[in-house]
C-alpha cells in the first residue's frame, strides 16, 4: 500500500486514478480466481451504465442483497460510479426489515444475484427495479456458462459500455447509507460521505505495507467493510472476499496463509475464538484490528506471543465516525493492561479552523452519552433531519 497525499475528491475519481496506474494488479480475489484492477473497472462501468440507464441519479439509493462474493465489489463500486449511494442489506435481518429499509430510503433499484433472489427477495413497491447481476441471460453477464466459479472470466458483453460513465463527485456527496442494528433504538440510517470514507483510508493509524492484502470478513452491510474495501482498493492493494462457508477457525487459518494476507479486521469475539484455539493463524499478518466489544487482554497477549512482529491494534468507534474513532496499538504482550483501552483518537487528516492548537482532543469515554470530535462525522441520519439535528452538532474546533 502506498502512502500519498490526499488526492481525488470522490471514491469513483480515486479509483480511476489507481486503476490508471496498476492497471494489471490484482484488486479482487475470490474462490481461488483473481481480477485486476482494468477488469474491475470496465465491469463496475457496465453496471454503472446499467444503473444510469435505469434512471439513478445524484445521492439516490441503491439497494444492495447480494452474496459475499466478487461481484458483490463490482456492485458496490458501480454504484458510487454511477453518482448513487449503496444501501447494503444485511441477508440476516428478517424480509419485513428489509422491506422497510428500502421503503424508508426510497431506494430505486435493488442489486442482487441468483443465490438471493431464490432465497426471496424483500417486497418492494412496483417503483423499484430489480437487478441480478449475476443473471446468465442478463446484458452484464460476464459469464454465459453460468458457473459461480468463472464469474472472473475475461469475456467481455458487448451490450453495455465498458468506458467510465462520467459522473462527477463531490467530496460531500453520500457514498452509501448503512442502518444500524436496531439493538438499543429503532435502527437508524447513517449517511456517509465520501470525504469520510477517503479520510478513514487516508488514516495514518494504517501503517503503509500492512494492509496490502485485506480479508474481506465482515457482513457487507457493517461498517468494517468500508475498510475492507477501500482501504486496500484506494491505495493499489487487493481485497480477499472470504466465501460464508470458510468463516471458521480452521477455514479462516488456510485463507490467510493461502492469500497472503497481511492485514485483517475482526470483532473481539472472534479474536478471541482465534486466538484461543489458533493464534498461529495471524503468522504472517503484518497488522489486525479488533473491536467492536471489550477486548480480551489474554487474546492480545496470546497473539503477540505466537506472532512476533505483528501489531494488535485495538479500535473503537460506531457508524457515525465511519467505523474507528479511536484506537490503540501493542506489540508486546508484557505491555498489555487489563483492561484494554479504547485509546486516544485515531489518526486522521484534521481540518482545523487557522491558530487553532487544541487538537487532538482527550480520548472520548465509550458511555452512554458520547460525544465524538473530529473528521470521518457522518452527514447525518437518512431520512432523519430533526433527528440529525439533535444529535449532531456544529465542531467548536473546525469548520461549521
Amino acid at each position: 500500500m502506498e502512502p500519498r497525499a490526499p488526492g481525488p475528491g470522490s471514491i469513483q475519481a480515486a479509483f480511476a486514478a489507481q486503476a490508471a496506474r496498476t492497471p494489471d494488479a490484482v484488486a479482487v480475489r475470490w474462490n481461488g480466481a483473481g481480477i485486476g484492477y482494468r477488469e474491475l473497472d470496465a465491469r463496475a462501468n457496465r453496471l454503472a451504465h446499467r444503473l444510469r440507464g435505469l434512471g439513478v441519479g445524484t445521492e439516490d439509493p441503491v439497494a444492495v442483497l447480494m452474496e459475499r462474493f466478487a461481484d458483490l465489489v463490482v456492485a458496490l463500486l458501480a454504484v458510487v460510479k454511477a453518482g448513487a449511494v449503496y444501501l447494503p442489506l444485511h441477508s440476516g435481518y428478517p424480509l419485513e426489515r428489509m422491506q422497510w429499509i428500502v421503503r424508508e430510503a426510497s431506494a430505486s433499484v435493488l442489486l442482487t444475484d441468483r443465490v438471493m433472489r431464490d432465497r426471496g427477495l424483500p417486497e418492494a413497491e412496483p417503483t423499484v427495479a430489480v437487478v441480478v447481476v449475476d443473471d446468465p441471460a442478463g446484458d452484464l453477464n460476464d459469464n454465459p456458462t453460468g458457473d459461480p466459479a468463472g464469474d472472473l472470466a475475461d469475456n467481455r458483453s458487448p451490450r453495455l459500455p465498458e468506458t467510465d460513465p462520467g459522473v462527477a463527485g463531490h467530496p460531500e456527496q453520500l457514498a452509501y447509507i448503512m442502518y444500524t442494528s436496531g439493538s438499543t433504538a429503532m435502527p437508524r440510517g447513517v449517511a456517509i460521505t465520501h470525504r469520510d470514507v477517503l479520510e478513514l483510508v487516508e488514516d495514518r493509524m494504517f501503517t503503509p505495507g500492512a494492509h496490502d492484502r485485506v480479508l474481506m470478513i465482515a457482513p457487507y452491510a457493517f461498517d468494517p467493510s468500508t475498510y475492507e474495501l477501500w482501504v486496500p482498493l484506494l491505495h493499489g492493494g487487493r481485497t480477499v472476499v472470504a466465501p460464508e462457508a470458510e468463516l471458521t477457525v480452521a477455514g479462516l487459518a488456510r485463507l490467510i496463509a493461502e492469500e497472503g494476507i497481511t492485514g485483517l479486521q475482526v470483532t473481539a469475539g472472534l479474536f478471541r475464538v482465534l486466538a484461543e484455539e489458533d493464534p498461529r493463524c495471524f503468522s504472517g499478518v503484518r497488522e489486525v484490528i479488533t473491536g467492536g466489544d471489550v477486548v480480551s487482554p489474554a487474546a492480545v497477549r496470546r497473539v503477540l506471543d505466537h506472532c512476533p512482529g505483528i501489531v494488535v491494534r485495538c479500535a473503537y468507534g460506531p457508524t457515525e465516525t465511519t467505523l474507528f474513532a479511536t484506537q490503540c496499538a501493542w506489540t508486546s504482550a508484557a505491555d498489555v493492561p487489563a483492561p484494554v483501552p479504547i485509546g486516544p483518537a485515531a489518526g486522521r487528516p484534521r481540518r482545523l479552523r487557522p491558530g487553532t492548537d487544541r487538537w487532538p482532543p482527550p480520548a472520548p469515554t465509550p458511555t452512554a452519552n458520547r460525544t465524538w470530535p473530529g473528521s470521518c462525522l457522518a452527514r447525518g441520519y437518512f431520512p432523519a433531519p430533526e433527528l440529525t439535528a439533535a444529535r449532531f452538532a456544529s465542531d467548536p474546533y473546525g469548520p461549521s
